[in-house]
């Protein structure tokens, strides 16, 4: 291969990553903006939806009638994280990959089960919250399949908050 061609399948190379950015940025950017939407809709502060941790709190306040659940189910995923890593179920070897030990059991399989179970709690909030904008089951099942295109569509479609459901 000639240095002519070489430069020419670097910059086919480089143009198609530099394509691929910009479409994961406008992505990107477009998500944000439904959050942003989803939490004005709701009577929150749009910005709140852009801070870490804190965007989920409130997005649960959204969704939740109790805190108490995201309480738990925060708890449960840390819980969940710190046992598996104390169980040893995972390490590190001598050059740096990461391997299985096999000497974790039972703390791992109880940080397993935390870990799921806070999801199962996250997937519920997130059921409970297409129901505070008056969406059923159908959606919450698109959620599941298709959960960036369904945060778009709540955001940027003409649902309204309800409030909190049981």
């Amino acid at each position: 291969m000639t240095s002519s061609e070489q430069a020419l399948a670097a910059g086919a190379v480089g143009a198609s990553v530099t394509m691929i950015l910009i479409i994961a940025l406008v992505w990107w950017i477009l998500l944000i903006i439904a959050r942003w939407k989803i939490f004005a809709k709701a009577g929150e502060a749009g910005w709140k939806s852009i801070i870490p941790i804190y965007s989920d709190y409130v997005q649960w306040r959204i969704a939740w009638k109790k805190m108490n659940m995201f309480w738990i189910a925060l708890a449960l995923i840390i819980v969940g994280y710190v046992l598996v890593m104390l169980s040893g179920a995972v390490a590190y070897n001598a050059s740096g990959a990461l391997t299985a030990t096999g000497g974790g059991g039972f703390l791992a399989i109880i940080g397993l089960v935390c870990m799921i179970a806070g999801a199962v709690i996250d997937l519920v909030s997130a059921y409970k919250l297409f129901a505070s904008f008056g969406k059923g089951v159908g959606w919450f099942i698109l959620y599941i399949l298709f959960p960036n295109i369904m945060l778009l569509v709540l955001g940027f479609g003409s649902a309204q908050h309800q409030g909190p459901q049981d």
